[in-house]
């Protein structure tokens, strides 16, 4: 059986590392101790030994109880609780073996970091510093330190008996030293159901920002109580971290200091003020600064300074928020149908204004046809005077053809006739005769003066030509013409 136990124990050396839990009596035997392990031995008479491995450790009737391993980084630092009361600080990066026969206990803490010139803790410090008991600060914590701020050094010139006070401010990883003690601050806030709640809030870095934003639900009761919700965001800086300090817990200060404000303002205000349409009035003097005189006073005695308040909406209760709904129904009904009658005039408009556009189209496109009408005319007008014109200049040079051609006719018979005259010819006689009539007749009916005689002697010449055919042929007379 211890064979087997033997070899479990071995199994498990190889592969784990042991710790305070391990604890064996070797009646008798050996227990390896590895590099990186240690362990606290008593034999029969009660004689302690630590042993730090690596080592083979031979024992007879002993108890052997490995130790825990505690390891502090750079930012870290293990507090040691020591049997004989003392109390130690050993800053990381650092490794320590717990030692029931040495510590009670031994914690591994965090520093504290302080990431801006915005973030600052308050140290208190008892008079109890390390090198008074014989500690002395490591090699480590003097690096640390060292990059303290330079207007801090003063402070430590007070005597160790006398509790002293000192701000520490970013950025900068704190890790206290014997005796000093970080405050923590116990703030109201908000709870886990977003309500306000009473020192909630537990911290020990304060930050300074310069805006600083506060949200909350603000419930009011207006002079004839009813009740609604206000969600404000606050805007605030500090201006004295001393009466800060002495303030216990400045964000309930301030709190009670807006329930006040909110129950005077409360007091002005009717539920007729918070229907559709009006409540921007109320909206505006929740978010003035002098709606909030208590608030600004418990803010400046707790040494911040409120900068802006902003309402970021409201909340009915139940009746008055169905009374808004309705209004707003309503509102929202009347803003409908407004739209619908505002449209249907944008409609009668456009139709109206199409109608007179299809008219000044049509007035448009019979000016227009006139105009072309017009054209068209008086571009026929011009065609048929110019056709007019060429007829008349045609039937003047046909008419001026035909006068050339009479001319020439009648000076043919003319010279005819004096040829007739110059060969002796009697012209009278000649006239007279049918032959002569025949000749002169062509010439002589173009005269409008002798237009009227041309019956009397047409007729006289066909009863010339009936006398003659009477007669017979013998008496007809062939007259040869010369030119």
């Amino acid at each position: 059986k211890r064979k087997r136990e033997r070899n479990t124990e071995g199994s498990k050396m190889g592969i784990e590392f042991r710790s305070g839990g391990y604890v064996r009596h070797v009646f008798m035997g050996g227990r390896t101790i590895k590099d990186g392990e240690a362990a606290a031995i008593w034999n029969v008479r009660g004689v302690h030994r630590q042993i730090i491995g690596p080592r083979r450790v031979y024992m007879y009737n002993s108890t052997i109880r490995f130790l825990t391993r505690h390891k502090a980084e750079a930012h870290q630092y293990i507090r040691i609780s020591h049997r004989d009361g003392r109390v130690e600080h050993k800053y990381g990066p650092a490794v320590l073996y717990q030692n029931p026969a040495f510590h009670d206990l031994v914690e591994v803490r965090d520093g504290i970091r302080l990431h801006s010139e915005n973030e600052c803790i308050v140290v208190y410090n008892s008079g109890l510093r390390g090198f008074e008991q014989n500690i002395g600060p490591t090699p480590a914590k003097a690096a640390i330190t060292s990059t303290k701020a330079a207007d801090t050094e003063s402070e430590y010139s007070e005597t160790i008996a006398e509790k002293e006070k000192r701000v520490i401010r970013g950025p900068t990883l704190f890790l206290p030293d014997l005796g000093e003690t970080v405050h923590k601050f116990r703030w109201s806030g908000k709870g886990d159901n977003g309500e306000f709640a009473r020192k909630t809030n537990v911290f020990n870095v304060l930050h300074t920002d310069p805006n600083r934003v506060y949200s909350l639900s603000l419930a009011i009761t207006t002079a004839d109580s009813v009740e609604f919700t206000a969600s404000m965001s606050f805007q605030y800086h500090m201006d004295s971290l001393d009466k800060c300090l002495d303030s216990t817990d400045p964000i309930q200060a301030m709190y009670d200091g807006l329930l006040a404000d909110a129950r005077s303002f409360g007091d002005t205000v009717t539920s007729d003020q918070l229907k559709v349409g009006k409540q921007i009035a109320v909206m505006d003097r929740l978010a003035s600064l002098e709606t909030y005189p208590f608030l600004c006073q418990a803010a400046k005695a707790a040494g911040f300074t409120v900068d802006s308040a902003r309402v970021t909406g409201l909340s009915y209760c139940r009746e008055l928020q169905r009374q808004a709904d309705n209004e707003q129904q309503l509102a929202a009904r009347l803003r409908s149908e407004l739209a619908v009658k505002k449209q249907s005039r944008e409609i009668l408009d456009l139709e109206v204004e199409e109608r007179r556009l299809k008219i000044e189209q049509e007035a448009e496109l019979e000016r227009r046809q006139a105009e072309v009408t017009a054209k068209l005319e008086e571009e026929s007008h011009n065609l048929k005077e110019a056709a007019l014109e060429r007829k008349l200049a045609l039937k003047k040079r046909e008419a001026e053809a035909k006068r050339a051609i009479l001319e020439e006719e009648d000076a043919a018979v003319v010279r005819f006739l004096k040829n007739l005259s110059n060969e002796g010819v009697d012209m009278t006689t000649f006239m007279c005769t049918a032959g002569g009539m025949k000749i002169a007749s062509s010439v002589l009916s173009r005269a409008a003066t002798l237009q009227k005689h041309q019956l009397t002697e047409e007729n006289l010449i066909k009863g010339d030509n009936a006398t003659r055919k009477s007669k017979g042929k013998e008496d007809r007379i062939d007259i040869a013409w010369s030119s």
